[in-house]
């Protein structure tokens, strides 16, 4: 007896359900080994190999499926998602167990429904559909999972370095997206790179009584005004020499698809209680081609209730530069010591801690057309969005540097999925329109060879 469309989806939202039961979150080290075996058991019953890499914390799945008559011609798409989610906290913000899927309005609710479990869970239906429609998978189809995504990709990069050739790929689409608050589909071409420093700043052996003021200068002030020297009061521009002489300019191409975005700026004030103006008129362009410079936390001296006067010994922040190419993060740590030390602060410890480096391209790949045309004939004519990159930051470079493949981003979430938020969530017609539209793209690469 032959299975009906809503008898798979229904089958593969029960996985789905499964897969967001293990909380596998790798900052907390939780639920990996199950994980994988969840994955690895996944693939193989639905007809597919899977390989565990494990040479490195935590394992690489590579899973493919592979038609039974392939040609020099077939292409061959790979398939990036990891199986890592973010910790749920604060738990008593959530309406419902986090880790257990909970349809609610519409949605599918849980940790990892929108980053990314949903989007995995919807292309392995997606080619599971095609191929009880025509018998046999569509093209080479891959699949690359890790389980380091949320704590930076710590050993991907080595991971690619050995195995490059066994995730070789004609084109790869990225482990997530979603539609935006014009609810058109967004299809990004690349991601910022990103650089994260501390700085530190000492000035004593210990902590001093705050009347010393008068004559002695304490770590925060120190730090605030070394911060302050890094940037343009009141625009996006950074002062740190020779970071502007490493940037390769977008093409003319990716300036014309910024340029065809549409940004609110109101919107963007209401939905987050902005105080204050923008750094630039320019926000599309900005989020797409400028490094930025943000101080994620401060700390130093006495923090807790009510008052205590003392001048702190030391003071540390926190920085993220998001990078655009060819920035090289280590590069940068070391650019803004040397700013730093042009501008007086030679004394501020600048700590690399991690990075990676940014990739942006037009979406002009020939592969990569091909989709994004199927992309507007299955969501509507104005209903796609092409973005160059986008303003958030992944380990998109070292896919294309390893394996000189053209990289697209879509998925199945929306402008409020909340991802890393509690209650995140992705809405039912959003999980089935992705469904079909890969089903489209397995249908027309199946054309290709």
């Amino acid at each position: 007896m032959s299975t009906t469309k809503e008898e798979t989806i229904k089958r593969f939202t029960d996985y789905l359900a499964q897969y967001i039961a293990l909380p596998s979150v790798s900052a907390q080290k939780k639920s990996i080994p199950e994980t994988v075996a969840f994955l690895q058991k996944l693939i193989t019953d639905l007809g597919g190999t899977a390989e565990v890499f494990s040479d490195w914390p935590n394992p690489v799945i590579h899973g493919e499926f592979t038609p039974a008559h392939v040609t020099a011609d077939t292409p061959t798409i790979l398939f990036y998602n990891h199986y890592d989610v973010q910790p749920p906290e604060p738990l008593d913000l959530w309406h419902s167990a986090p880790f257990t899927l909970t349809e609610r309005d519409g949605k599918l609710v849980g940790r990892g429904t929108a980053d990314c479990k949903g989007d995995l869970i919807a292309r392995l239906c997606a080619l599971t559909l095609y191929r009880q429609a025509h018998g046999d998978w569509p093209c080479r189809v891959k699949f690359l999972l890790e389980g380091e995504e949320e704590i930076a990709s710590q050993h991907l990069e080595k991971y690619l370095t050995k195995y490059a050739d066994t995730f070789a790929a004609d084109v790869v689409v990225w482990e997530s997206g979603s539609k935006n608050a014009r609810e058109q589909l967004e299809i990004t071409g690349g991601n910022k790179g990103i650089c994260c420093i501390d700085l530190v700043a000492t000035t004593a052996a210990e902590d001093i009584h705050s009347s010393t003021a008068a004559y002695i200068e304490g770590a925060g002030i120190r730090l605030v005004q070394a911060l302050a020297s890094l940037r343009e009061v009141g625009t996006n521009r950074l002062k740190i020499k020779g970071l502007d002489a490493k940037i390769v300019p977008p093409t003319a191409r990716e300036k014309a698809l910024v340029a065809q975005e549409t940004v609110d700026p109101a919107a963007i004030r209401q939905a987050h209680g902005l105080t204050r103006p923008y750094l630039t008129d320019d926000i599309a362009g900005a989020a797409a081609f400028s490094p930025t410079l943000n101080v994620a936390g401060l700390t130093g001296g006495y923090e807790g209730a009510g008052v205590k006067t003392v001048l702190p010994h030391t003071a540390r922040a926190k920085l993220d530069i998001r990078l655009v190419p060819d920035l090289d993060p280590e590069e940068v740590a070391d650019l803004v010591r040397q700013q730093l030390a042009a501008n007086g602060f030679g004394d501020i410890d600048v700590q690399y801690l991690m990075g990676e480096k940014s990739y942006r391209s037009g979406l002009d790949a020939p592969l990569v057309q091909r989709i994004t045309s199927v992309a507007e004939t299955t969501y509507g004519t104005g209903q796609v969005e092409l973005l160059p990159s986008s303003a958030g930051t992944g380990p998109m470079y070292l896919f294309n540097h390893y394996l000189h493949a053209p990289l697209l981003a879509f998925g199945v979430s929306y402008a409020q999925s909340g991802p890393h938020a509690p209650n995140e969530n992705i809405r039912i017609a959003d999980f089935h329109q992705g469904i079909d539209f890969l089903v489209n793209v397995f249908t027309d690469l199946a054309q290709a060879k």
